[in-house]
C-alpha cells in the first residue's frame, strides 16, 4: 500500500532537504541511497552485501559473545 505525503522542500545548510513524516520514516540508523529517476528523486534502504559483515560484526555487543557458556570437550575413543 502506497502513502501520499505532500511537503516542501526546505535548506538545511548547501542542500535541499525533505520533512518525511513519522509514519514513513526509516528505522534510525539506516544507511539511505539518493538517486534520480527521470524527476523522480528516490531514497531507499542500503543493501546490505558481503563487503557490510566487517562492520555488522564490529557493531555487536560484546557481551553476545561472552555469554555463551563454555564448550566442554569430551573424550573419545576413536580405536
Amino acid at each position: 500500500m502506497s502513502m501520499i505525503f505532500n511537503t516542501r522542500q526546505f535548506r538545511a545548510g548547501n542542500s535541499q532537504a525533505v520533512r518525511i513524516p513519522a509514519d514513513m520514516a526509516f528505522p534510525p540508523k539506516t544507511e539511505l541511497v539518493v538517486h534520480r529517476e527521470g524527476n523522480r528523486i528516490i531514497v531507499e534502504p542500503k543493501e546490505q552485501t558481503l563487503g557490510d559483515i566487517p562492520r555488522l560484526l564490529h557493531s555487536l555487543n560484546p557481551h553476545f559473545i561472552g555469554g555463551r557458556p563454555e564448550f566442554e570437550e569430551t573424550e573419545r575413543d576413536w580405536s
